[in-house]
């Protein structure tokens, strides 16, 4: 969504076969080799809407990987796949386009047995108001819907010109499900994964923050209406509603008001931008791996919200750790002082283990004081990094840690942190089980990269302005080393 260009983008068995690579690269970050080059790749933009079949190698290679790369002659990427821990194109490969606009980041979706692949087609940007300014993105007029493993490649047209936001695969992959936005109005389409034929289209009395598949094939989705004068009104009641995964009619519809969820104005609302009041809250939300359950947690509180997606209920319970039964009595009877701000907000991060037992939770809340000149002054905080038991809300592990983004490994095994210290950025990773930091790299994006047979590469890469300085990251240590290079700007398809 915003104007950047990612680089991205289960311990001892994180990359199939690489046990020979990681007895080499367990030492600091220094060149083992010349740095391997690929070339960009000079396409004919008629190509974007042109079926294309190659026969692909006999031979597998398990660490393959999709490599997105601008071109900039052609204005689109050249998606192809590569060997992820060396940068060499697969053979037998001709690149297909994808046309996206430069300025902002491409929009994919992989299906979890990598077969198929669905990319946003931009073409210009999309605004609208939000908290007190504008929010632009990516202007989604079609999508490219690829069969990776026969190599083959259709444009579906999508109905206007508006924006694409979540965009998800069934876990079965023969499905694509997206949110379409165009002004004040959502909707959802449903397209048949390997012919593009839509299957269906519903408009939605939502705007999505979250779409998943739940455990009967449904379509579950999260989020409020927009308010009526768009970042100044409030939103409608936060909502979770279910879909007939064939049909798209409404099966279920639960509004949960008490979780709060937009921006919008509170004060002085006709003034200049600098004398609003405006707060603006974003909840962490996850689904779990069977589909059942869809845990929320609360930004503007410590609140876990559980909805029972089977037995169509909700519970809410408060984040905190284990109590006696003296401290939940006085918990009831306790009130909670606001301070007066010009502005509030924060928002919450989550990550869902393997195992679906636990919620790892990082965020950011800040507001607006005034100081002794009648100034405003904007306080931050990071909340640091929560490991939460989604059973029953009680608060597992805690850790200072001034990250403002969380990452979890496929496998579950890593997660993957970064922040600022000051004007540099950092990444590090961490195991999820002991929350022991294993490794830190400061200005080195670190991305998990799917591998089209199964598993991921940790990729940790950094760019001149010209090129990507990509270098492998091997468990159990996560040292690196130069390993290649290609022409930047780039993107891993899926990764994160």
């Amino acid at each position: 969504m915003m104007k950047s260009h990612p680089i991205g983008n289960n311990g001892q068995n994180i990359l199939v076969g690489l046990v020979v690579w990681g007895l080499f690269w367990l030492a600091a970050c220094v060149p083992t080799s010349e740095p391997m080059a690929i070339g960009p790749t000079r396409l004919s933009a008629t190509a974007v809407a042109t079926a294309t079949t190659i026969t692909p190698p006999t031979t597998a290679i398990t660490t393959t990987a999709l490599l997105a790369q601008w071109n900039t002659a052609a204005n689109h990427y050249d998606m192809h796949p590569v060997d992820a821990t060396t940068g060499q194109a697969v053979p037998g490969y001709r690149s297909l386009p994808l046309a996206s606009d430069g300025p902002y980041a491409l929009q994919t979706a992989l299906t979890a047995d990598g077969r198929y692949l669905a990319a946003a087609i931009n073409n210009g940007e999309t605004c609208e108001a939000s908290g007190g300014g504008s929010a632009c993105r990516a202007r989604a007029t079609g999508l490219h819907l690829v069969d990776v493993a026969a190599w083959r490649s259709l444009t579906v047209t999508l109905p206007g010109a508006g924006w694409v936001w979540p965009m998800v695969f069934s876990p079965e992959g023969d499905r694509l499900a997206l949110a379409y936005h165009q002004g004040k109005e959502s909707q959802v389409l449903l397209f048949d994964a390997a012919s593009g034929v839509q299957l269906g289209q519903q408009f939605l009395p939502i705007r999505p923050s979250l779409l998943s598949f739940s455990a009967d094939r449904s379509l579950v989705l999260a989020g409020a209406a927009i308010g009526e004068n768009l970042g100044v009104t409030p939103p409608g009641p936060f909502t979770v509603l279910t879909l007939d995964g064939v049909t798209l009619t409404e099966q279920w519809l639960l509004a949960l008001p008490e979780i709060v969820n937009g921006s919008w104005c509170t004060a002085q609302c006709d003034g200049p931008h600098d004398q609003r009041r405006t707060v603006s809250w974003q909840p962490g939300m996850a689904a779990s791996p069977d589909g059942r359950f869809l845990y929320i947690v609360h930004a503007n509180e410590d609140r876990l919200t559980t909805v029972d997606l089977d037995g169509r209920t909700a519970h809410t319970t408060p984040i905190q750790p284990a109590q006696s039964w003296l401290e939940r009595l006085l918990a009831l009877t306790a009130e909670t002082a606001v301070a007066k701000t010009l502005g509030d907000g924060a928002y919450k991060s989550v990550a869902l283990s393997a195992d679906g037992q636990r919620l790892y939770v990082t965020g950011d809340r800040w507001h607006v004081d005034v100081d002794a000149q009648g100034q405003p002054v904007q306080q931050r905080e990071l909340l640091g990094l929560q490991v939460v038991d989604v059973a029953d809300g009680r608060l597992l592990q805690t850790k200072e840690i001034a990250a403002d983004r969380l990452r979890l490994t496929p496998d579950g095994r890593y997660l993957l942190l970064d922040g600022w210290d000051e004007d540099k950025r950092w990444f590090e990773v961490w195991d999820a089980n002991t929350l022991e930091m294993v490794t830190r790299l400061e200005e080195l994006e670190i991305t998990a990269v799917p591998l089209l047979n199964g598993g991921y590469a940790l990729l940790a890469g950094n760019t001149d302005g010209f090129q990507i300085y990509l270098r492998l990251m091997v468990a159990p240590y996560f040292k690196c080393a130069p390993v290649w290079t290609a022409d930047g700007p780039i993107t891993w398809i899926a990764g994160q």
